[in-house]
């Protein structure tokens, strides 16, 4: 028996070869489906890191998961460790040479030198960020900056 026979509480097509007007007629009943969630949400109230996600930064504090088409930023890299009044994440995306459609975001703090920041993804290419503070304070990952893959939209690149 297949999972939607079950679920459907029909006869598998073994038994029913040789009772194909029966099966035919016979009037299907929907079985009970219980739902149950895996994740501990008063944990990790976004779930956990979208397996898709490139999280190879998170040594240096900068972590990002996706919660539906909008993406949660964790960051607790080094311009955290000063517990700045005002964090800034600046993201762009396409090219990292040549970011386009910049905006900057000021995060959340949601504990002791850890910053949040849920953004919804506006279209495709990567996604590149830096953060920066008050006092123009830059987190660039040594000039690098940050790139993450875009998962949101199909055929990113």
């Amino acid at each position: 028996m297949g999972f939607f026979d079950f679920l459907f509480n029909t006869q598998s097509s073994a038994d029913s070869d040789n009772n194909a007007d029966a099966a035919q007629n016979k009037v299907k009943k929907f079985q009970p489906f219980s739902e149950e969630f895996s994740l501990d949400m008063t944990t990790e109230p976004y779930g956990n890191n979208m397996y898709e996600a490139n999280n190879s930064y998170s040594n240096n504090g900068v972590e990002i998961q996706d919660a539906r088409n909008v993406f949660r930023l964790v960051y607790s890299g080094i311009l955290a460790k000063n517990n700045p009044e005002n964090l800034y994440a600046v993201i762009g995306y396409g090219n990292n040479l040549a970011w386009e459609d910049v905006e900057s975001y000021t995060m959340r703090k949601i504990g002791d030198q850890k910053y949040e920041l849920l953004f919804p993804v506006n279209r495709t290419g990567n996604i590149n960020m830096a953060f920066k503070d008050d006092n123009d304070n830059w987190d660039n990952n040594s000039g690098m900056n940050y790139t993450f893959k875009n998962y949101v939209y199909e055929g990113s690149h």
